[in-house]
């Protein structure tokens, strides 16, 4: 390889930026909530009442959610009563995706 070549590789790789998001910066960009569906909706969307987030002002609000990633590609059922996780954009606090479903609240009985 010449002296050009080299010259014009090393001023491609000086003005070359990474515009790929960090994985810091793209959790800033979401609150993670936990809820309990209390309705289905058509086309998967479900209403959500928050139980615990990572931003208290969150905690009690009622959300529209929808399934997000590999919950929507195996077709995971979710029903009125489930405890499911997600995460809400502080872009828009209304909606939120739902990450993961479980059957319900764990019920602590002393015995």
């Amino acid at each position: 390889m010449g002296k050009v070549q080299e010259h014009k590789r090393a001023a491609k790789a000086k003005r070359q930026v990474d515009f790929t998001p960090s994985v810091a910066n793209s959790q800033l960009d979401r609150f993670e909530i936990v809820g309990e569906v209390e309705s289905c909706l058509p086309n998967t969307m479900f209403r959500i009442r928050v139980i615990d987030s990572t931003a208290e002002q969150m905690k009690g609000r009622l959300l529209l959610g929808t399934l997000a990633g590999k919950m929507r590609l195996y077709r995971i059922r979710v029903m009125p009563g489930d405890e499911v996780k997600g995460y809400v954009s502080k872009y828009d606090l209304t909606k939120c995706k739902i990450t993961y479903r479980s059957t319900g609240r764990q019920s602590h009985t002393n015995q």
